[in-house]
C-alpha cells in the first residue's frame, strides 16, 4: 500500500498522526490558506520543494517594524519603499506567492522578492496600503518578516564559476585542432599560432579568476601554518600555467596543458560553489539574529509610545509590553495583572498569572490577549539576557575528518610532486616541470574537490526536504560523531499547546455545553476542550450568550467551564454549581516523538532529558518516553544545562533546545540544533535547525550522516587507486598534454556517477544499524 503523503510539503504522513492528510498542524493550516485564496498554482510551481510549514507558536510582535515604517514614510513624497528580510523563501513558487498576494492588496505599487538573499522590497502608497497588515498576512503563510539585516555572500564563486566554465569550453574548442594536427610546422601555422595566442589569453583568465580563490586560501593556511587542499591546488594551478607560458615560448607545440587547467581550475570550482552553496542558502532562509541589538520595546513618553532599542532603556521607565512581546529587561507590573510565559528564559511550560507589583524577569514574554504596563528596574546590561546571549562559538574539530583527509591528501601530493622535479631535474628543468606539473593534475582531488562536495550536497537536499536545515559547514561530519542525544523539554520535545490526557464520559447535553463554552475562549485549554469535543460531534449553539471571568473561567446561564475548587489541578465542568466533568491536561508531544526516541535507543544513542520545568512534569514526560530516571534532569538553570553539556561531552553530544535558557548548553555542545524559527537568537547559534512538527528528520540526518560517511570513504578509495596508476605513469614521462585531458575528467566524471548511484533515494526506510556497525 502506498504511503499516503502531506498535501502541503509531501512527505509521508507518520501512521496514527492527528490528520489524515497533513503531517502537522503548521501544513494544514497553511494548505487551508492558500487553498481558500485560490492560490492552488503555488503547488505546481514548487513541485517537491515545499518543506514542512513552521508550527505556530507564540504570537509574534512587530515592534521591530514601527521604526522601519516611520523612516521610510518621512520622505516627501506619495509612494515610498520599504526594505525587509524574509525568512522560509524555498524557491521561484514563493516569490509568486508573495506577489499574488500583494497584486490584491490595496495601496501597493511594486514588489521585488530577492530570493537568494531573503529579502523583499516593497513600495506603497502613504496612507493607502498598511505594512503592518501585510506582514501579518504574509507571515499567517508560514513566512516570517524582519528588519533588513542579512548581508549577500561576497566569495564572487557563482560568477567565477560561469566565466570559468565558459572559458574552458572555448579553449577546448582551439585544443581540438591541436591534438587533430593543427601546429607550428603544418600548413596553416599562422592558424595555430592564432589560437595557441588565443588560448593562452584565456587559460591567463581561468587562472587569475578562477584560482583567485584558491590562492588567497592557499596564502592564507600558510601564514596561520595549516596544510590545507587549497596549497596543492594553487600549486598545481601555477606549475601547469608556467610550465605553459615555457612551452609556448619554446613554440614547438608540445606541452600546452592549456584545456587541462582551464578544465581543472573549473571543476574545482565547481566543488567549492557546492560545499558552500547549501549552507549560504540555509543561513538566507532565516532572519539574521542582532543579539541584544536587535532587541527592541516599547517605551511610555508623556502621552506617546515610541519603540525604542533595549540597550535604551532605563531603571524606572514605564514599558507597555503587547501581547507575544518580549519583555527585555527586569521589571514590576504596574497593571491590574498579567499572564506571562517564562518558557524562553527558564523552560517552564505553564504560563503564570500575575498581579500588580509581581517582579517580571526579563525574557518574559506576554502570554494574555491584552497588553500591560510595567516599570523597569534595571537597564539590560543587569539583567540575566546578556550573559545567556553570550556567543561561544562551535569551531570546527581539529580531527575532523574532511580536516584530517584534506591536510593528509595535500601532503602526499605535495611530497609525489616534489619527489617527480627532483628525479626528473638530471634531464633538463623543462622535464621536471613537466613532470611535477603532470602529477599535480593527474592528482586533481577530484574525490575531495568535487565527489564529496556533490554526495553532502544530494545529503543536505535530501534532508531539506524533510524540513531539516544545516547551517554549519561540518555538521554532517559532527552528526557522524554523536553519541549522545539532550533534549530540552518544552518546545522541543513538546508543543506550544495542550492536549486531553483523557475525556471524561459526557451526556450529549454537557458535551454540547462543554463544547459552546469552550469555543467561546482563547484560553489554550479551552481551546484543547474545543478540539476534541469537535472531534467527537459536538453541536456549537450560535444563539448562545457568554461571560468570561479571568482565573476563574467562561460561563453561561447554568453552566461553567474553567477553575476548580482549591485550584485542583484540571478544568471543571459545573451545572448549577455542581461539578459534572473534570478534563485533565498534559503538554502535546510532538509526533511521534515516543517512536523516534526509542529509534535513537535502538541505534546506540543516549537519550537525556534536560528540563528547566518542574520536577513532577519533567518526570511524567519522561515516563511516557520511557527514558532512563539516571539520564533525566529536572529544575535546572542555564548554568546547570551547560556543565551538565560539559561533563558529559567527548566531542559527541547534541543539544537540542528552543530557549534563550538553552544557549550556554548550545555553547558547550559539540552539536546544537533548535526548531525554535519562530523565536529570536536560537535559530542564528544552532548548527542546524529544523521545521514541522515531527522529530523523524533529526534520526534522518544522523542515519544519512553514517551512510555519507561510508561513500566518502569509499570515494576515497577509488580516488587513491586511480591516482597511483596516474602517478606511476606522470613518473615514467607517460602524461602527455592529451591523456591529461582525458583520464582527468574521465576519473572525476566517474567518482560523480558513484556517488550519484550510492546516495540515490531509496523508496525504503533508512535501515537502523547499531552505532558500532555503522563507525567502522
Amino acid at each position: 500500500m502506498p504511503q499516503v503523503r502531506c498535501k502541503h510539503c509531501r512527505s509521508p504522513i507518520p501512521e496514527g498522526a492527528p490528520s489524515a492528510e497533513f503531517c502537522c498542524a503548521g501544513c494544514e493550516a497553511v494548505y487551508g490558506l492558500i487553498s481558500a485564496q485560490g492560490l492552488g498554482r503555488f503547488y505546481g510551481l514548487a513541485g517537491d520543494r515545499v518543506a514542512p510549514a513552521a508550527s505556530a507558536g507564540t504570537a509574534r510582535s512587530h515592534a521591530w517594524l514601527e521604526p522601519l515604517r516611520e523612516a521610510a514614510e518621512r520622505a516627501p513624497r506619495d509612494v515610498v519603499t520599504l526594505t525587509l528580510d524574509v525568512q522560509g523563501i524555498q524557491c521561484a513558487a514563493c516569490v509568486w506567492l508573495m506577489n499574488s498576494l500583494f497584486q490584491r492588496t490595496e495601496g501597493g505599487v511594486r514588489l521585488v522578492v530577492n530570493p537568494g538573499v531573503g529579502r523583499m522590497e516593497l513600495s506603497y502608497r502613504k496612507g493607502a496600503f498598511d505594512p503592518l497588515a501585510w506582514v501579518t498576512r504574509i507571515e499567517a503563510f508560514g513566512y516570517r518578516l524582519g528588519p533588513p539585516l542579512k548581508t549577500p555572500s561576497a566569495d564572487g564563486l557563482t560568477w567565477r564559476l560561469g566565466v570559468c566554465a565558459a572559458i574552458t569550453v572555448n579553449v577546448m574548442l582551439f585544443s581540438v585542432s591541436f591534438y587533430f594536427g593543427l601546429g607550428p610546422k603544418s600548413a596553416d601555422a599562422e592558424l595555430y599560432r592564432l589560437f595557441t595566442a588565443m588560448s593562452l589569453v584565456l587559460a591567463t583568465a581561468s587562472v587569475a579568476i578562477g584560482g583567485w580563490p584558491f590562492f588567497r586560501g592557499a596564502v592564507r593556511g600558510l601564514a596561520e601554518g595549516v596544510l590545507h587542499l587549497d596549497v596543492p591546488v594553487a600549486l598545481g594551478i601555477t606549475l601547469v600555467y608556467a610550465t605553459t607560458l615555457l612551452q609556448a615560448r619554446r613554440g614547438d607545440g608540445s606541452g600546452l596543458y592549456l584545456d587541462t587547467l582551464s578544465a581543472f581550475i573549473t571543476l574545482m570550482l565547481f566543488g567549492r560553489w557546492m560545499q558552500r552553496r547549501v549552507i549560504a542558502r540555509n543561513r538566507a532562509w532565516l532572519l539574521e539574529d542582532a543579539g541584544l541589538d536587535g532587541l527592541v520595546c516599547r517605551r511610555v513618553e508623556g502621552q506617546a509610545v515610541r519603540v525604542v532599542p533595549a540597550s535604551q532603556v532605563r531603571s524606572g521607565d514605564r514599558l507597555l509590553i503587547a501581547p507575544g512581546e518580549l519583555l527585555p529587561v527586569d521589571a514590576v507590573l504596574d497593571s491590574p495583572r498579567a499572564r506571562l510565559s517564562l518558557e524562553w528564559i527558564s523552560g517552564e511550560s505553564t504560563a503564570q498569572s500575575v498581579e500588580r507589583g509581581a517582579s517580571l524577569l526579563a525574557g518574559s514574554f506576554n502570554a494574555s490577549a491584552e497588553s500591560f504596563d510595567a516599570l523597569a528596574t534595571a537597564a539590560l546590561e543587569a539583567s540575566a539576557l546578556p550573559r545567556l546571549l553570550e556567543r561561544r562559538t562551535q569551531g570546527l574539530s581539529p580531527d575532523a575528518f574532511w580536516n584530517r583527509l584534506s591536510k593528509s591528501w595535500a601532503k602526499r601530493v605535495l611530497t609525489v610532486a616534489a619527489f617527480g622535479f627532483v628525479v626528473w631535474l638530471p634531464k633538463g628543468l623543462d622535464s621536471a616541470l613537466d613532470v611535477a606539473a603532470a602529477i599535480l593534475v593527474v592528482t586533481c582531488p577530484c574525490a575531495i574537490g568535487l565527489a564529496i562536495p556533490l554526495a553532502y550536497e544530494l545529503v543536505q537536499a535530501r534532508l531539506e526536504r524533510l524540513g531539516f536545515y544545516a547551517r554549519s559547514d561540518d555538521l554532517l561530519d559532527r552528526l557522524r560523531a554523536v553519541r549522545k542525544v539532550l533534549f530540552d523539554k518544552t518546545g522541543t520535545l513538546t508543543l506550544s499547546r495542550l492536549e486531553l490526557s483523557g475525556c471524561p464520559a459526557l451526556t450529549p447535553e454537557q458535551r454540547d455545553a462543554a463544547y459552546d463554552l469552550a469555543s467561546r475562549s482563547a484560553h489554550p485549554a479551552a481551546a484543547c476542550i474545543a478540539r476534541e469535543l469537535a472531534a467527537r460531534g459536538a453541536r456549537f449553539d450560535a444563539d448562545r450568550s457568554t461571560h468570561e471571568e479571568p482565573g476563574q473561567g467562561v460561563s453561561s446561564g447554568e453552566w461553567r467551564l474553567g477553575r476548580r475548587a482549591d485550584g485542583e489541578p484540571g478544568s471543571g465542568l459545573f451545572h448549577h454549581g455542581r461539578e459534572v466533568a473534570v478534563f485533565h491536561f498534559r503538554e502535546a508531544l510532538r509526533p511521534h516523538a515516543a517512536e523516534q526516541v526509542r529509534t535513537l535507543h535502538r541505534l546506540g544513542y543516549q537519550v537525556w532529558l534536560v528540563s528547566g520545568d518542574a520536577p513532577e512534569r519533567v518526570n511524567a514526560l519522561a515516563a511516557r518516553l520511557e527514558l532512563d530516571p539516571a539520564h533525566v534532569r529536572a529544575a535546572q538553570r542555564p548554568e546547570d544545562k551547560a556543565a551538565l553539556v560539559e561533563q558529559l561531552d567527548r566531542s559527541d553530544t547534541l543539544f537540542l533546545g528552543d530557549g534563550v535558557n538553552d544557549a550556554l548548553a548550545f555553547g558547550r555542545a559539540f552539536c546544537a540544533g533548535t526548531p525554535a524559527v519562530d523565536r529570536p537568537v536560537m535559530p542564528s547559534r544552532a548548527a542546524f535547525f529544523f521545521v514541522g512538527e515531527g522529530l523523524q528528520s533529526l534520526t534522518a540526518a544522523l542515519a544519512l550522516a553514517q551512510r555519507l560517511h561510508r561513500v566518502v570513504q569509499r570515494l576515497v578509495f577509488f580516488s587513491l587507486a586511480y591516482n597511483v596508476l596516474a602517478v606511476g605513469a606522470a613518473l615514467l614521462g607517460q602524461v602527455t598534454p592529451l591523456r591529461a585531458a582525458v583520464f582527468m575528467p574521465l576519473s572525476s566524471l566517474s567518482l560523480l556517477a558513484f556517488a550519484l548511484l550510492s546516495l540515490r533515494e531509496r523508496k525504503a526506510a533508512l535501515p537502523a544499524q547499531p552505532l558500532q556497525e555503522v563507525r567502522a
